[in-house]
């Protein structure tokens, strides 16, 4: 069994199998922690860390399925992320077995992993723990460069493999994953349209609005506890704050014609978005405690869709002052605006959290596309997301992916993708629209 094993790791594992434990011309020290082991994997010249992902071990509770269950969400949190080639499903390490557990990893260091996770569930009463064992497989000693517990109710106890996830991001990259997130979206046909979530991988919906009215573009909060959206409840297209914890619904806006496409501060303080009560869609910003707004733009164009940089000292915004719909930014008190696209029917943008680029939607030839552009309005191409039509882009909380909405299959679904455009993924649908990914839940 040992050897069908180590075959089949072998088989999977993608990338540097065979290749030394000591990677060509960079010696590890024995005191090296993750980001160590990443820097020396890539001066190797992989692209990617190869990490085993056994099955976890439960220690209490739980049932037949879920060491497997939390192992395999693991695994595939850390293939999405694109750092890792990953392979799951192998017998749990046995923690009170320090040799076998010894032998387990070397075979998987034999088949060319990097670095193994172990993980151990505990269930204690209505509360779950998962214990995340990162072990260092480029040196003999079998290090355990990382271990960190979390703890999460247990009906939310997938949570916890998510969690682990992107702690193994953060140690091997010194930035948070994406994973323990989720993606609200809207769901509906012509005169009904309800907002929803799911995580980012398309499991556990949940129904977040419920007035069988039309409710559009939710956009979430910095904090990942609220969101604003337009709503017709009352007959108007007015501007609300619904609540994850169910919370009573607020009004924001409710200002004579349009109150629409808000978009956050990034102190959550402050929403920018569309009014058009002084008699044409301009961009004003209000601010939440008190309802004071004041007016950023001033144009005989139409002036809407603004997304706040995440220094919160610039806004990108649509606006036609030129004819047709174009990105512009401009300062956060309305200075300084300038034009940042040029070519088809630009709307939608939407800036990353790293601040260095911005994602926004393209209609030529009656085809609706994915395109992104530098902040300075340098770079500016097409993200191939293949037939049909593909719009509203939101990014990940790392900016290392978007989700949007595509048509491909004749109705309007809700996929996620690398910010290359690669790896496509239906997240949500039919009927699914205007998603927002969330900031990390807290």
């Amino acid at each position: 069994m040992v050897r069908h094993r180590l075959v089949a790791l072998s088989l999977l594992l993608v990338g540097c199998l065979g290749a030394a434990l000591i990677l060509s011309g960079s010696p590890v020290s024995h005191a090296q922690g993750p980001s160590e082991v990443w820097l020396n994997v890539q001066r190797g010249g992989a692209t990617k860390l190869n990490i085993a992902v056994p099955v976890f071990t439960v220690a209490s509770g739980g049932d037949g399925t879920t060491g497997k269950t939390l192992a395999d969400v693991t695994a595939k949190d850390l293939s999405f992320t694109g750092l890792f080639s990953v392979v799951a499903g192998t017998s749990p390490l046995p923690l009170n077995d320090p040799e076998g557990a010894k032998k387990l990893l070397a075979e998987f260091a034999t088949a060319g992993a990097h670095a193994a996770l172990a993980g151990i569930y505990t269930q204690r009463g209505d509360r779950a723990d998962g214990e995340m064992r990162l072990y260092d497989l480029t040196s003999p000693e079998q290090r355990v460069i990382a271990r960190k517990t979390f703890e999460m109710p247990v009906a939310q106890s997938r949570r916890l493999a998510h969690k682990i996830a992107d702690e193994v991001v953060l140690q091997f990259t010194g930035e948070l994953g994406s994973a323990d997130t989720r993606i609200a979206f809207v769901r509906g046909r012509p005169g009904s349209k309800e907002i929803y979530a799911v995580d980012y991988d398309g499991a556990g919906p949940t129904s977040l609005t419920s007035n069988g009215s039309i409710n559009l573009s939710p956009v979430w909060n910095p904090d990942a506890r609220s969101l604003a959206f337009t709503s017709y409840m009352k007959g108007y297209p007015d501007l609300y704050r619904i609540f994850v914890d169910r919370r009573p619904v607020q009004t924001l806006a409710s200002f004579v014609g349009i109150n629409s496409s808000p978009g956050w501060s990034p102190d959550g303080r402050s929403l920018a978005l569309t009014l058009s009560k002084d008699g044409n869609a301009e961009i004003y910003v209000l601010n939440v405690a008190t309802g004071a707004i004041r007016r950023l733009t001033r144009h005989i164009g139409i002036d809407s869709e603004p997304t706040w940089s995440p220094t919160g000292r610039q806004i990108a915004f649509v606006s036609d002052r030129q004819g047709e719909p174009h990105i512009y930014v401009m300062d956060d008190e309305g200075t300084n605006v300038r034009q940042i696209t040029r070519g088809g029917f630009q709307t939608q943008p939407r800036w990353s959290p790293k601040g260095d680029l911005i994602a926004f939607t393209t209609r030529r030839g009656g085809v609706h596309s994915i395109w992104i552009v530098a902040a300075d309005g340098s770079n500016q191409r097409r993200l191939d997301t293949g037939s049909g039509d593909a719009e509203s882009a939101s990014w990940s909380p790392d900016s290392r992916h978007l989700a949007f909405q595509m048509n491909r299959t004749g109705a309007w679904q809700v996929y996620t993708m690398h910010a290359d455009g690669s790896d496509q993924r239906q997240v949500a649908g039919p009927d699914a629209t205007s998603p927002s990914w969330s900031p990390r839940l807290p």
